[in-house]
């Protein structure tokens, strides 16, 4: 990207940065000025663990009262059955494969709408929007394991630059108002069990034919994101509880994708709705100490191999749940995970040879549910994502919010997610009040280009680090308030900033 040339601050600069600083500032107090519980620490009494804290008494041998229950959060359509409800189970319907249906729809959606202002890697200049979308879903569950769901979108189309928003001083799209309303059908599948759905074929429960099944418009989502993030058009098939010495279970798991196969960045994404398709395998097993996955992706490409191409990829992770020295309790947790990406053929913008290498190293404070996490990574060449849905972040993503995408208007991510010819690393706390319904993300992320030589040369200019903060506050059953603030440096570009205020409601 060409270095962007400096704007003087001005009137509107000025305006901006209080509006962020007064983003800063109203997390800080809805945080430390709410009313403390029993537990609770503020920020005057102590810094480490930052969140509240409940000590652990010894079992008390004096009855204890029965806690209600909240009421259920209700749906906006249930038909046949609640959701969360109790009472009598309907009858059903006995079908001549021995399955009993007992059909209930439930319809369920959520509303965002957000007002953000942000300078940061994706577009020139700054972006200051109002933007919003709705996802609204119905459910036809038919058994406890089989059921059908539809998704649609009418206010996107599931793309940058395609959301309905209104625009201030936008260098990425036109100011003013835009509307995306129509029908984008955002997933649409049906999945269950073949024993389940065909139990007269095994009455007594012996017989190696239980097997999951989905087809359809699914999310397909492996490696943590990191390999594979988007909604494919597909067919899947499982096979669950199969064991072997050392592993008390095995999982496998074979997909076929022929459609919706977005590849690429925002810049030069590229779907794959052509001849060929994307094949993958994808392995998990649980040892004592461990949970490992071992994913295969082939993707066949009929496109000109100078713009997509054939491309292999292959990832192998290890996640574990250790005890730490200083605890009683299984607080550290880690997941090591190594992803590699060939192109058949020579590189292109859409698949590369390269390795991304990333861990995730967590641990909880005694006596809190706070989480401080290390998430540190490095990339041999250009390791490049086999696909992802068009508006989430690339391949770093899911290593911390700096690299995360909200989904939501033009706004990409603090810092690019899409740089895996970089050495990083992302430090970040969260913490929890109020019975988990009040957190706060503090991260420093930051990354090192390593095209050439990571310690002894500059590399082509795309140095970064970011400090962003996040605040959320759950308000009744149904709405959440997100507030957030960023500010970073970019080596030969403008420094970024922004901030983000959203509505969410569930319903």
């Amino acid at each position: 990207m060409a270095p962007m040339k400096k704007e003087r601050l001005g009137r509107h600069g000025r305006i901006r940065n209080y509006v962020q600083a007064a983003f800063l500032t109203a997390a800080v107090v809805l945080t430390f000025g709410a009313a403390p519980t029993a537990h609770a620490k503020g920020l005057l009494g102590g810094l480490y663990p930052l969140g509240e804290t409940t000590p652990v008494p010894r079992l008390s041998d004096k009855p204890v009262p029965y806690v209600i229950p909240p009421d259920r959060p209700e749906l906006i359509l249930e038909l046949g059955c609640k959701f969360l409800g109790n009472g009598n189970l309907p009858q059903g319907v006995k079908l001549p494969t021995g399955a009993v249906w007992t059909p209930c729809l439930w319809g369920f959606g959520t509303w965002r709408v957000a007002m953000q202002t942000y300078e940061s890697v994706g577009p020139v200049g700054r972006n200051t929007e109002l933007a919003t979308r709705l996802d609204i879903f119905a459910n036809l569950n038919l058994t406890t394991s089989d059921k059908c769901i539809i998704g649609v979108a009418p206010l996107d189309k599931n793309r940058f630059t395609n959301f309905t928003r209104y625009s201030w001083e936008s260098h990425q799209a036109e100011e003013g108002g835009r509307s995306e309303a129509g029908t984008f059908v955002r997933t649409a599948f049906c999945d269950g069990d073949f024993g389940s759905m065909f139990p007269i074929l095994d009455p007594k429960g012996t017989k190696f034919i239980d097997f999951g099944y989905a087809f359809g418009r699914q999310r397909i989502h492996f490696q943590e994101g990191i390999m594979i993030n988007d909604f494919l058009d597909s067919v899947g098939i499982v096979r669950n509880n199969m064991h072997a010495p050392g592993f008390s279970n095995i999982r496998a798991t074979g997909v076929y994708a022929w459609g919706s196969i977005d590849r690429g960045g925002p810049s030069n994404r590229q779907r794959l709705n052509r001849p060929g398709g994307l094949y993958g395998l994808f392995l998990q097993a649980d040892d004592p100490t461990t949970t490992w996955g071992l994913d295969f992706i082939a993707v066949d490409d009929d496109s000109d191999d100078t713009t997509g191409g054939d491309g292999f990829w292959a990832g192998l992770s290890a996640s574990q749940r250790a005890w730490t020295p200083w605890s009683r309790s299984a607080s550290f947790n880690t997941a090591y995970r190594i992803n590699a990406s060939f192109a058949r053929d020579t590189d292109t913008a859409l698949v590369a040879d390269g390795v991304l290498v990333s861990a995730e190293i967590s641990w909880t404070p005694h006596s809190s549910d706070d989480v401080v996490y290390v998430n540190p990574f490095y990339g041999f060449d250009r390791y490049t994502q086999v696909s992802r849905e068009p508006v989430v972040g690339g391949p770093l993503a899911p290593l911390g919010i700096s690299f995360a995408s909200p989904s939501l208007g033009n706004h990409l991510s603090e810092l690019s997610s899409f740089n895996t010819q970089a050495a990083g690393i992302a430090i970040g706390y969260q913490a929890f009040w109020d019975n988990h319904r009040r957190n706060l993300v503090i991260e420093l992320a930051g990354l090192k280009d390593n095209t050439r030589n990571l310690f002894e040369d500059d590399g082509v200019g795309t140095d970064a680090a970011a400090l962003t903060v996040q605040f959320q506050q759950a308000i009744g059953q149904h709405v959440q308030l997100q507030l957030d603030a960023f500010v970073s440096y970019l080596e030969s570009r403008d420094n970024g900033s922004g901030a983000r205020a959203e509505i969410m409601v569930q319903f």
